[in-house]
């Protein structure tokens, strides 16, 4: 199985690439469209601004290529972070902006007045304990975000965070398309576990 993690130099993708070579998969980063015909897996990465991780994939003729990869090959697709707020119809970060439109959905800021924003450190991931959180001993997780996704369709929330009197999307799923809001590869035992369980399930 070859990993593709998307360089499109949006955040620290270096710890993403050493988590999935823990397991001792055969992990590459692609920058270039054609690039992705030969992987079996993309990942999705990045912290940022949504608007400027739409303009950098599209000067790089991925957006194209990767929508054509996820929804007409069906080639599984994980996101992370702000690569989870890319499945979305659009965001309001930085005016407002089309995502892929995968999952039906809007980015928005976090909106509290007694909370910190950004949402930055560990928090728990309230899950059925099933799936890609299968045997996962601890829900709690890293996170770094001043934006959450808010999809319409419930039933694709595989995961739900409280922070404060907000309730935040932290992982969804729908079909061969995986996201997490949180940061697996921040996130210690709990983070390796969640990878090798969403990378068992895709090669089952």
């Amino acid at each position: 199985m070859k990993i593709g993690i998307v360089n499109y130099s949006i955040g620290n993708i270096g710890s993403v690439y050493s988590a999935f070579r823990f397991f001792g998969l055969d992990v590459r980063f692609v920058q270039a469209p054609q690039e992705l015909e030969n992987i079996d897996v993309i990942v999705l990465a990045g912290v940022g601004n949504f608007i400027t991780a739409v303009r950098r994939l599209k000067a790089l003729k991925m957006w194209d290529k990767i929508d054509k990869e996820v929804i007409v090959k069906k080639k599984p697709i994980i996101g992370i972070c702000l690569g989870m707020q890319l499945f979305a119809d659009l965001s309001y970060e930085g005016g407002r902006t089309k995502g892929f439109g995968w999952i039906k959905g809007e980015v928005v800021k976090m909106d509290s007045k007694d909370l910190r924003i950004p949402h930055i450190g560990w928090n728990r991931v309230n899950t059925s304990g099933k799936g890609i959180f299968n045997g996962i001993q601890s829900n709690y997780f890293y996170f770094m975000h001043s934006y959450h996704f808010i999809p319409k369709n419930k039933n694709l929330i595989c995961g739900v965070t409280d922070y404060g009197d907000l309730k935040i999307v932290s992982a969804v799923r729908k079909d061969n398309i995986i996201g997490v809001q949180f940061h697996p590869e921040k996130s210690q035992s709990g983070g390796l576990r969640l990878l090798k369980n969403i990378i068992e399930e895709i090669n089952c």
